[in-house]
């Protein structure tokens, strides 16, 4: 197998996002989802979070998104459904503030944000079937960073690129784009970034490498540094 013969290779996220698998998955932890509102909020906090949801959203729907579309977004509805997730960070943040509201996106996306993400690349088997999985997977992390740019998602800097360590700086980034414009860039870190923590941090380690972020752009840092890393003798 090759690596561009792996699952949603050269695609950028907002196709891979709206794909109709992981979309049916992502309704099935609706309740999932609810139900940790339901635990954290109950339930009279949880109704009064999806009609907040439901006003930011139709607020910010009517914002100007112009400097998105200037990146080179051209996908609505992809627009719409980070409008839509933007929209549950700033209800929250306005019922429980921005500290008890990062607390529950964590306990959330550690709970579900693995299986959420998990549909959306291919399996580690996968890679493994390219032969040198790290290098195959370097491959693929390239390919979506073109198609992530050309999509208006991501500017991103490559920083080194060698046999066992993969590094690159996210100068511009979509979701702290719209989450500024709703004020909660700090929230987005634990409704999108820790996310990524979560799922590298579970898969690596099986084709024994590492994932690395000293800062995010949504925690105030000038980029988003990631590295991954191959655990080898030399840096063990």
């Amino acid at each position: 197998m090759k690596a561009e013969d792996l699952k949603n290779y050269g695609k950028p996220l907002s196709d891979i996002m709206l794909d109709r698998e992981v979309v049916r998955r992502g309704k099935r932890m609706t309740w999932t989802i609810m139900g940790t509102f339901c635990r954290e909020l109950g339930l009279v906090g949880t109704i009064k979070l999806v009609l907040r949801i439901r006003k930011e959203a139709k607020r910010m729907k009517r914002h100007d998104w112009s400097s998105l579309r200037e990146k080179g977004l051209v996908d609505q509805r992809f627009l719409e459904h980070l409008i839509q997730q933007a929209a549950a960070m700033k209800a929250l943040a306005d019922i429980v503030g921005i500290e008890r509201a990062s607390d529950i996106y964590r306990k959330l996306i550690d709970n579900i944000g693995y299986d959420l993400t998990a549909p959306m690349f291919p399996l580690i088997k996968d890679f493994k079937a390219c032969g040198d999985a790290f290098e195959a997977f370097k491959d693929y992390a390239r390919a979506m960073m073109v198609a992530d740019q050309r999509a208006g998602l991501h500017e991103v800097e490559v920083i080194e690129d060698s046999p066992s360590i993969f590094a690159y700086d996210v100068k511009y980034c979509i979701w702290n784009e719209v989450a500024k414009e709703f004020g909660v860039s700090q929230l987005c870190y634990a409704g999108r970034c820790y996310g990524d923590e979560v799922f590298f941090n579970t898969v690596l380690p099986k084709v024994g490498a590492v994932y690395k972020r000293a800062g995010t752009l949504t925690l105030g840092a000038p980029v988003c540094d990631v590295r991954f890393e191959l655990r080898t003798q030399e840096n063990k």
